[in-house]
């Protein structure tokens, strides 16, 4: 059963993602079995799980005559990176506007940025603008839009980590990949463990299971302070897409939602000790690179809760990695 074949996409990942089991870690907490999906590995511009989504959103950009890409992000933002290469490999010009001011040095994804030859503004915006551009406002990228306008050209805006319903197409299709991975190694999972910025992920998640009926819980865990709780977004956001792309499928409420907000330390794209620990803990045992951002935090998260006993010792835990690593670089004094 395949329910996103319908709708157009491009071929832009390296699917499917691999998905491994983290026996030295298991190991090292004593249980409950850890397992990996490895959406690092998605192929674009060093991979992460934005590629999935991008495929389904491009495509309505080529369908609509797109000309220009315009979307927001942190200085350090994964999804412009991935944004970016995306469209460089179809052709389209990309603007990128990230939140704050011109650094001295470019790292990390910012230096991919450049590389990929993104037209880069700087500019400061506050949280109620970047919720009202994910809302479909464009306080950002409304005035960049109509300038691309007024030289002939079609802009086409993207809210922040591709978070609408053609991006929920994303990890909807993810969902039933690992399904099919999970049944041919005879795994069934009782939790899937994720970072949870924008929230568009996580829905897609949801309504993943939902729809492939997979007796699976999801659980994310925040990495940034939200203006409202995350689970209502994300409840939106899954019936917003019931509705929007006609699936047959029970709505949700913010009680289904299941967010962890412990771990969050001071805020969006500020790292914790913890996640640092958890960063050198997973390289050390699987040889795996995490992210101080996002998959850092979160992996710190499920640590701690194995360690509270959240999840009973028998289980089987997936933590979905959703990439990152190179942001690493433009945070090499955390771990000097």
């Amino acid at each position: 059963m395949n329910l996103t074949k319908q709708y157009p996409k491009i071929e832009l990942a390296f699917l499917p993602t691999p998905l491994v089991y983290a026996e030295n870690l298991t190991k090292l907490l004593k249980g409950p079995e850890i397992f990996i999906k490895c959406d690092n590995c998605t192929g674009l511009a060093l991979g992460g799980n934005k590629t999935r989504k991008l495929e389904y959103i491009l495509a309505d950009a080529l369908a609509k005559k797109a000309d220009v890409i315009i979307t927001i992000g942190g200085l350090q933002s994964n999804w412009a990176r991935q944004t970016a290469a995306a469209a460089r490999k179809i052709g389209l010009r990309v603007i990128l506007v990230l939140n704050g001011e011109k650094p001295e040095e470019y790292q990390g994804n910012l230096l991919l940025d450049h590389l990929l030859g993104c037209e880069i503004r700087f500019k400061p915006y506050t949280d109620e603008e970047e919720q009202k551009e994910e809302a479909g406002e464009t306080p950002i990228t409304g005035e960049i839009a109509e300038e691309i306008l007024r030289v002939g050209q079609v802009p086409y805006i993207i809210p922040l980590g591709g978070c609408n319903p053609l991006g929920n197409l994303g990890y909807i299709s993810a969902i039933e990949e690992l399904k099919l991975q999970s049944e041919e190694k005879n795994i069934h999972f009782d939790y899937i463990v994720s970072a949870v910025g924008t929230g568009g992920t996580q829905a897609g998640i949801e309504l993943g299971l939902r729809l492939f009926k997979m007796d699976c819980k999801g659980l994310g865990i925040s990495i940034s302070r939200h203006i409202k709780p995350k689970s209502q977004e994300i409840a939106d956001l899954c019936n917003q897409t019931i509705k929007d792309l006609n699936f047959e499928c029970k709505a949700f409420s913010p009680e289904e939602i299941l967010i962890n907000y412990d771990y969050i330390g001071e805020g969006y794209a500020i790292p914790t000790m913890d996640g640092i620990k958890a960063i050198y803990t997973l390289a050390q045992t699987e040889g795996i690179i995490l992210d101080p951002v996002y998959t850092g935090k979160a992996m710190a998260g499920m640590i701690d809760l194995i360690k509270k006993n959240y999840f009973k010792k028998d289980e089987n835990i997936l933590f979905l990695h959703t990439g990152g690593e190179v942001a690493n670089f433009a945070y090499n004094k955390m771990f000097l």
